[in-house]
């Protein structure tokens, strides 16, 4: 990942006490899997997260999907890509701010869309607009999801 940083000439990232990374003065996240490399930075907090959809996600479901995510589980219908949005989404805000989401009753979504949604992170009282893209194929031999949260304020 350092040596693609680099080579995109972004600065390299440095931890802040909460373990979130920052670039300069600007937030930063980074992630891998599923065959890809992904790195996002913003003036606003930002996390992201790249998955592949396996069976691993049904194994520990209970970890992560709780009743506050029905509103995803209407939109999407159960299943283990459905799982792999929510799994997402939520690495991807506890990215964005470091710390303290709970994976169980720290997001509250209030709009669900297709490749969007709008959810609150109870613990920082804060809003964050998301964004899941369907990687193009990869090595991974199941689908590839990112998600992309940014917070609508600086947290």
């Amino acid at each position: 990942m350092a040596q693609l940083l680099a080579q995109a000439g972004w600065p390299t990232p440095r931890k802040e006490d909460s373990g979130r990374p920052r670039m300069g003065d600007a937030h930063c996240s980074l992630s891998h899997g599923g065959g890809w490399a992904v790195a996002a930075r913003h003036t606003r907090p930002i996390g992201v997260d790249v998955e592949a959809a396996s069976d691993r996600l049904l194994k520990v479901a209970a970890r992560f999907c709780g009743p506050a995510d029905q509103p995803v589980l209407d939109h999407f219908g159960e299943g283990v890509e459905t799982l792999c949005r929510l799994w997402t989404a939520k690495e991807a805000v506890f990215k964005a701010f470091g710390t303290s989401v709970d994976f169980l009753t720290g997001i509250r979504w209030t709009e669900v869309g297709d490749d969007t949604a709008r959810l609150t992170a109870v613990q920082h009282t804060c809003d964050l607009e998301l964004r899941w893209i369907r990687m193009p194929q990869s090595t991974a031999p199941a689908p590839v999801w990112l998600a992309v949260a940014v917070a609508e304020t600086n947290a």
